[in-house]
């Protein structure tokens, strides 16, 4: 004979979602406002080659992690993998000055998605 437990007695508690959960996957992703190609150029418009990282010849990519937020805001700037000669701290700093993105929908309701986004550091011929 199998038994089943009543649904709804008072010792069972209903799962609620976590209003702050962050998610690494959801139906729909954040996106820069007017799409990934205008966030790379607002990059590209905004970051200054730090001057150390420029006379040391340093170049490659920057990959930072951060939060998109419910409201599109960009939150928890991190550096996952860095390059030094300022070129770190230069990345979180447009970054966090950026535009706010469209949030990442799951169920239908705007939450909090992580997210990583490389930014390249290359010097043109002549800026040496």
């Amino acid at each position: 004979i199998v038994i089943n437990t009543p649904v709804g007695n008072g010792d069972e508690k209903a799962v609620t979602e976590d209003e702050n959960k962050i998610f690494t996957a959801v139906e729909q992703e954040p996106t820069p406002n007017g799409g990934i190609g205008k966030f790379y150029e607002y990059l590209s418009k905004n970051i200054r080659y730090p001057a150390v990282a420029k006379e040391n010849n340093i170049q490659g990519k920057v990959f930072l992690t951060f939060v998109v937020e419910k409201d599109g805001s960009i939150t928890d700037v991190k550096v996952l993998r860095g390059l030094g000669s300022g070129c770190d701290e230069e990345a979180m700093r447009v970054l966090r000055a950026a535009p706010k993105w469209k949030p990442g929908i799951q169920n239908g309701r705007p939450v909090r998605v992580q997210y990583q986004v490389p930014i390249s550091f290359a010097l043109q011929q002549d800026d040496q």
